[in-house]
């Protein structure tokens, strides 16, 4: 009987020690499973988050709570975003959110003519009709037009759907480049027969998906903030070093839920996302904060502009 005892003693110590050794946190994706967040997804399925002591539960989206609403009231505890949404949501929600790592360094959205159409720069975007999309997406191309001082282009919600622009009901297209740009070139229009705009090149680059957390959570838990950073880095290191089983396992992932995909959507989305992180830094470039803030404002998106020490925490260092 003391033996037995003895043994559930120890038990019951060893179950204490894991119990306090892993904590639990929700992260929260912004959108669908998909390889657009495949740092993430390989990070828990290869362990790298138990690695440094995180028990981190993964999740897609919750509709509930859309633009980081979720994070600021305690629904995640981490929370992925664009840019942008930060900014706005730090400069105007009295709950503050801090970005701690900048995963992508440059935008994947971009706007696509058919060059059947004579549009060759943003100047000919004159007396044309332009899809874009509600929200964060339609910052760039209403900031693009304002800068080159474009006037009478008819501005149309183009809804998260290529075929207006596939049958000529729109003459310019918003287009993420891992995702509507492949539906783009699926319907059977070659990339020889497209003017492409990518923002980056335009001077206007405005990161997107970057990884927030609230404010006082990262002032009384900088370290579990670090270890969710560093796993998720290596995520991303591990995914795009073994695509094939990475599209392999969030395609399984996705197909399992009332979305569907193939691995060559996944394929493509991953070899475009690969090219969007600098596996080197999560740090986010005081220029881009710069840009994108100042972008904000002129567009009366934003009341004041934060500091940018105050909205970024390089938890790395």
């Amino acid at each position: 009987m003391k033996k037995i005892h003895s043994i559930l003693i120890v038990l019951g110590a060893v179950l204490l020690f894991v119990s306090l050794s892993e904590a639990s946190y929700m992260i929260r994706l912004q959108w669908v499973p998909q390889t657009q967040f495949a740092g993430y997804y390989m990070a828990a399925e290869k362990g790298f988050y138990q690695e440094v002591g995180i028990d981190a539960d993964v999740r897609p989206a919750d509709p509930k709570f859309k633009g980081l609403l979720g994070l600021l009231f305690k629904k995640n505890d981490f929370e992925t975003a664009w840019l942008a949404s930060g900014l706005i949501m730090r400069s105007n929600h009295p709950r503050k959110l801090v970005l701690i790592a900048q995963f992508f360094q440059k935008p994947a959205l971009m706007l696509v003519a058919k060059k059947s159409s004579g549009i060759k720069s943003v100047r000919d975007f004159r007396g044309r009709t332009l899809g874009v999309w509600d929200g964060v997406f339609s910052i760039l191309p209403r900031a693009l037009i304002k800068k080159h001082t474009v006037h009478r282009v008819n501005i149309v919600s183009q809804g998260f759907t290529v075929e207006p622009f596939v049958k000529g009901d729109i003459d310019i297209a918003s287009a993420m480049r891992y995702n509507e740009y492949k539906q783009i070139l699926d319907a059977g229009i070659k990339e020889d027969e497209l003017t492409v705009f990518d923002f980056s090149k335009l001077g206007m680059n405005l990161p997107e998906d970057g990884l927030y957390v609230r404010e006082k959570f990262a002032e009384k838990h900088p370290d579990v903030c670090r270890k969710v950073v560093e796993a998720t880095l290596k995520g991303w290191k591990y995914a795009l070093e073994h695509k094939d089983e990475t599209v392999a396992h969030i395609t399984k992932i996705v197909n399992q839920t009332e979305f569907r995909t193939t691995t060559g959507k996944q394929r493509w989305m991953l070899d475009v996302v690969g090219n969007l992180i600098d596996l080197n830094t999560t740090v986010l470039k005081k220029a881009d904060f710069d840009r994108t803030a100042n972008m904000l404002k002129s567009l009366k998106m934003i009341r004041e502009r934060p500091a940018y020490s105050v909205f970024f925490r390089d938890v790395m260092k």
